[in-house]
């Protein structure tokens, strides 16, 4: 971001500061986020390849990032959702190929910002919504606990269970309905600025055009691995930023490990952006998936690690001791950040599995035909 920007993002920060909470503290939410956007590149490169998608977005997410990790958060859940769906591959053909189209364009056409609900928990299950048929569409029921940009976003894209049927519905729903209700904001302090609430849908309507059905448990699976490495990416690139500015504003030195793991983080991400560019329908979605499961575990450890000389820290500069605390406690959330690294560390046998349930043939080919 240039001086300007910076400013915007002060400023923002300065007004939220002194809001409050309630309605109040929303509305100044909703002026500042949209003079901010008004500085921003909101919407990545088209037609391009996946890579150079993923580049001209996450050069945005960065550039906050740095400044102001929540709100760098929240602009990458509008923003790599946006990737995702444009780059997922599809049949030329398809049903599918022609909605995601009519989607991105009235997006693009209306400005709109996207949100995305939905992922699992470390412990208990995923979010349960229900989606019924009826004459204009379907009708969705239940209520999502976590969704950043829940302030401004107005459409969100979400999963829900099909009633009394196996299969799942692959969601675009408007938020700015009667039907939709958003909750407070599940976070205090600074990370309020990541817009993170509940949203509960009563009987919301989606109509013909903004679902898709999917029976195929194995084409859900691929379709949700390929989006989880997106956002793994724009995960590591942000907390990277983030700390990046960290050392240099408090001072802190870099160990040789901290080094070399930004070396190899250098690897890792080159590396999976050639597997990004690489991906087709029916290909194996393990390598990208391990490898940028692997770049999200490595930035958590560095976050914590950095957490912990930022808290040390405190005592020795009692009159920063807040804003110490403040910088340090934006940084615990990426551990449990969609993959937790509890569920990564258990993939590569340092912690031990839960007992199995089911049996997967083969987890690791993809075949993504679906999608909103």
């Amino acid at each position: 971001m240039g001086t300007h920007e910076d400013q915007t993002v002060t400023e923002f920060i300065e007004r939220m500061n002194g809001a409050g909470e309630g309605p109040a503290a929303r509305e100044v939410y909703r002026e500042g986020f949209k003079r901010l956007r008004s500085r921003l590149e909101m919407y990545p490169l088209s037609g391009r390849q996946a890579s150079v998608v993923f580049e001209s977005a996450a050069q945005t997410a960065r550039s906050l990032a740095a400044g102001c990790l929540p709100l760098g958060i929240a602009v990458a859940m509008h923003l790599y959702p946006l990737c995702v769906l444009q780059c997922m591959p599809l049949p030329l053909l398809s049903l599918a190929r022609f909605q995601r189209a009519m989607l991105l364009r009235t997006i693009r056409n209306r400005s709109l910002i996207l949100a995305n609900a939905g992922g699992e928990r470390i412990r208990g299950g995923d979010d349960s919504l229900v989606a019924r048929p009826d004459a204009d569409g379907i009708r969705i029921d239940g209520t999502f606990e976590y969704m950043s940009l829940a302030t401004v976003a107005d459409v969100v894209l979400f999963k829900a269970r099909l009633a009394n049927s196996s299969g799942t519905v692959l969601c675009a729903a408007d938020l700015r309905a009667h039907s939709v209700r958003i909750g407070g904001w599940r976070f205090s302090g600074s990370m309020r600025l990541s817009d993170t609430s509940s949203v509960t849908f009563a009987g919301h309507r989606v109509p013909h055009g903004r679902y898709v059905l999917v029976a195929d448990d194995e084409v859900l699976r691929c379709t949700s691995d390929y989006q989880r490495c997106w956002f793994h990416l724009f995960l590591a690139d942000m907390y990277l930023a983030r700390l990046e500015r960290l050392h240099q504003v408090w001072g802190l030195p870099r160990s040789a490990e901290q080094i070399m793991s930004l070396n190899e983080l250098s690897q890792l991400r080159e590396y999976a952006l050639r597997l990004l560019d690489d991906f087709s329908s029916g290909s194996d979605i393990q390598p990208l998936k391990k490898t940028t499961s692997a770049m999200k575990l490595r930035v958590s450890l560095m976050a914590q690690s950095t957490m912990t000389s930022l808290r040390g820290r405190e005592d020795l500069a009692p009159a920063d001791a807040q804003r110490l605390r403040a910088d340090a406690s934006e940084l615990c959330y990426i551990k449990s950040q969609p993959t937790a690294d509890e569920i990564i560390l258990r993939s590569i046998g340092v912690l031990p599995q839960p007992p199995l349930t089911t049996q997967d043939p083969d987890p690791g080919r993809c075949r993504p035909s679906a999608s909103i």
